[in-house]
């Protein structure tokens, strides 16, 4: 069994952002490049969760899927266990391609933090967040369950479980490495 796979949350809709925010650009580089590259420096295999309609924008070579049919479109929960569908593995890195400041330092910093909880999440002073996580390898079939049962809350999922909530100085003194990114930069 793989020991860790990162997962790249790319399948949002993008309505403030205004396009797909997998494919923007800051500093001459794509979100998803940035964001592949950080789970690539902690995980031994990274898995892209996109719309189906955006799978083929992406390079060959690259794993890259749908939402399973039965939790198709049901928000980021769904691409985190279709991921753990398709790649059985220990853990689960999880970052989403709208948080482009987070490198392979801050993915490794949050690796070598988290605990025996289900999960080991980010917060700054200001906020949780739940997307930049590490998640057991063992929550394929209840995360599965809690989303056939309409529940589509990242929060609400983390409140069922043993969450550990890890003060995100300790990966990077700068709480702006955490934004996650809903306009265009300018």
């Amino acid at each position: 069994m793989i020991r860790t796979v990162g997962i790249l949350l790319a399948g949002g809709l993008s309505r403030r952002f205004g396009s797909p925010k997998a494919f923007a650009e800051m500093d001459g580089r794509l979100f998803y490049e940035q964001v592949y590259e950080a789970l690539a420096a902690a995980c031994d295999q990274v898995v892209i969760v996109a719309r189906p309609e955006l799978i083929g924008c992406f390079p060959a070579g690259l794993d890259v899927i749908a939402d399973l049919p039965e939790v198709a479109g049901k928000g980021p929960l769904a691409g985190i266990c279709s991921a753990m569908e398709k790649w059985p593995a220990e853990r689960y890195l999880v970052l989403p391609c709208d948080m482009p400041f987070v490198g392979p330092k801050e993915t490794q910093a949050l690796v070598q933090l988290s605990s025996q909880a289900d999960v080991t999440a980010v917060q700054t002073a200001a906020e949780k967040i739940p997307l930049f996580s590490l998640w057991n390898g063992n929550w394929s079939q209840g995360l599965k369950k809690f989303i056939e049962l309409g529940n589509l809350s990242v929060f609400a999922f983390l409140e069922t479980i043993d969450t550990e909530w890890v003060a995100s100085s300790l990966i990077h003194e700068d709480p702006a490495v955490f934004q996650n990114i809903n306009t265009r930069i300018n």
